[in-house]
């Protein structure tokens, strides 16, 4: 556990020194390119136990190494129709046949990727690399490697959904479908999470989740008769096993604090009513992971969105929200001659100055409480150990 500890405390540390007590341009690359560094040398250095798919995906890799390209088009590919995975795998193979160089460029795939994004778009990105960590994104992603790359791919498409431009959102769906097909779902979810937020959408929401879940077992057995056949197996059928209640905690603590906080976060943006839609999405499919452990996967998609749903939050209820706000209201005091209104003006000062406070104090506290409950779910991934995180070793040794 104390590799992912250290880096855990080396975002947090970072964090608040570069970006939050000394804040500039420069601190937050420096800030992002550390940890990524970091983060990809633990994923890269890693050993064969370290993820519950390593084996699966290393065996893959000597198969398109050995194969070649006859066996990428042949049917004994079993990733032909993620064709972007297997493109991946064939190049790498041509430069090397060594699985952890394979490892390296997954890793800073799926890091660099995270870490360009939150530059770009996140209004506090050191936050969005803390929830990217302690949330267990990147723990997933030295497993489940097809899918957290075309979820780092999918991320990318939130902007376009939140500025409505269909076509950029549709090819890069397509493109991280290329790598994990079940991101295909998120081509009617641009539509459906246009839907304001209110009582109303959230009520049917629910019902369609109980619907679903009512009818999950014959759903199950129809699709299984013409598509994933797999899943019929035994090995499928421990994806209908139900997870505890603590799986899902965490994934609906956010989504209900997200609605909570959704005044302040849409009157920031009234475009972020699209990531308290997927927060929803989040929390009700991890709610259903209680029944099927099948639903995390796709839980996990939306559930991703909160390295940029929470900075938005933060940044929603943060001195600048005030400030944005207030400052153009307040008058310019040496501009001022008569009394009555230099009088006005003063008391306008001072109602800024407690807002600002005000408005100090509860970020402060709010990210105090990120960071507690973002450690004890860190902890509590790490030991619940499902998809062997632990202990950690490198190959080296």
């Amino acid at each position: 556990m104390a590799v992912y500890n250290f880096l855990i405390l080396l975002i947090l540390i970072l964090g608040l020194l570069l970006c939050e007590y000394k804040k500039s341009n420069t601190n937050t690359i420096i800030f992002l390119a550390v940890s990524s560094l970091a983060m990809i040398a633990v994923a890269s250095l890693r050993a064969d136990t370290v993820g519950i798919d390593y084996n699966q995906y290393a065996t893959y890799f000597s198969q398109v190494r050995d194969g070649g390209w006859e066996f990428l088009i042949s049917p004994a590919n079993g990733y032909r129709i993620e064709p972007g995975y297997s493109l991946l795998n064939y190049v790498v193979s041509l430069l090397t046949g060594d699985i952890h160089v394979f490892m390296l460029v997954v890793a800073g795939i799926v890091v660099t990727l995270t870490a360009v994004l939150l530059y770009r778009v996140s209004p506090i990105p050191w936050i969005g690399m803390f929830v990217f960590l302690s949330f267990g994104f990147y723990g997933n992603s030295l497993s489940f490697i097809r899918q957290c790359i075309a979820i780092s791919i999918f991320l990318y498409s939130v902007e376009f959904m939140k500025k409505k431009q269909f076509l950029p959102y549709l090819l890069i769906i397509l493109l991280s479908s290329a790598f994990h097909k079940s991101m295909l779902i998120m081509i009617p979810v641009y539509f459906i999470a246009q839907i304001p937020v209110n009582w109303k959408s959230l009520l049917s929401y629910s019902g369609m989740a109980i619907l679903v879940s009512a009818l999950t077992w014959p759903l199950f057995h129809f699709v299984t008769q013409y598509v994933y056949r797999a899943y019929a197996t035994q090995q499928g059928l421990y994806y209908m096993i139900g997870r505890n209640w603590q799986t899902a905690a965490i994934p609906v603590i956010t989504a209900a604090a997200i609605l909570i906080l959704k005044p302040f976060i849409l009157r920031r943006d009234e475009r972020n009513c699209i990531l308290i839609n997927l927060a929803v999405y989040s929390g009700l499919l991890y709610i259903m992971t209680c029944q099927h452990f099948l639903f995390q996967r796709f839980g996990m998609m939306f559930l991703t969105t909160a390295i940029l749903t929470i900075p938005e939050l933060f940044a929603s209820i943060g001195v600048q929200s005030v400030q944005a706000d207030a400052l153009p209201q307040v008058k310019n005091l040496k501009g001022l001659r008569n009394k009555a209104e230099r009088k006005k003006a003063f008391a306008e000062r001072r109602k800024l100055k407690m807002q600002i406070n005000t408005h100090k104090y509860v970020y402060y506290y709010s990210l105090a409480a990120l960071v507690f409950i973002g450690f004890l779910y860190h902890i509590w991934i790490l030991l619940a150990n499902r998809i062997n995180l632990i202990p950690y070793m490198t190959f080296l040794k």
